[in-house]
């Protein structure tokens, strides 16, 4: 296990380009463990979580990017309420990032168009389920037609799944940071204050 770095007082404002690094970094890594963050919604009476991939960090606009089923739960939930959370945790650093966010969901307009064509084609058939996510089904499987999984699919067989996708753009507002440590643990939160983060150190 690596052994987590211990900060002082004058670390605070160091700490939030340092997470947002790694953040950038977890993108191009698929083995790297903040790839694969818990996201949160609420439809206003109670919460919902799901793994989603990270697919871009934008720091200059506080940007967490994800990707969707435009007919997903989470999808609906945050066309009610915009108040999302990340959560991201590295198993052998012991590091935990909560991060609450307002997110846009962008479907058939030029941030989807975008995103939709760095898609290798692979995972632009995910898209194309003749069912919305969560249908009863009566077998195990995917509502995938089978011509849309053969090894020769085009691009165009798979653009009927554009229609069904969705980017998540998360606006960072708030991180959470906690160092696990069994010298000590460490907690410390930054808010967005118009044109910088500003810090406190926590209880952990």
């Amino acid at each position: 296990m690596t052994n987590p770095i211990r900060r002082s007082v004058d670390d605070l404002g160091l700490l939030p380009a340092e997470l947002w690094c790694e953040l950038e970094q977890a993108v191009g890594k698929p083995a790297h463990p903040f790839r694969t963050p818990v996201f949160g919604t609420t439809n206003l009476f109670e919460c919902s979580i799901r793994v989603v991939v990270l697919r871009q960090v934008d720091v200059a606009k506080r940007w967490l990017v994800a990707y969707s089923d435009a007919r997903a739960q989470k999808v609906h939930q945050l066309g009610l309420c915009q108040q999302a959370h990340w959560l991201f945790y590295d198993p052998a650093r012991r590091t935990q990032l909560r991060i609450s966010s307002g997110t846009m969901v962008h479907v058939n307009d030029a941030i989807a168009a975008e995103h939709w064509q760095k898609l290798p084609l692979v995972s632009r058939r995910n898209y194309c389920a003749n069912q919305p996510p969560g249908s009863d089904i009566h077998a195990p499987g995917d509502a995938i037609a089978p011509e849309l999984k053969a090894a020769k699919v085009t691009a165009k067989q798979l653009e009927v799944g554009y229609e069904n996708f969705a980017v998540l753009v998360s606006t960072v507002d708030q991180i959470e940071w906690l160092q696990l440590s069994d010298e000590g643990h460490q907690r410390a939160v930054f808010n967005w204050t118009a044109a910088r983060w500003s810090g406190l150190w926590l209880v952990p």
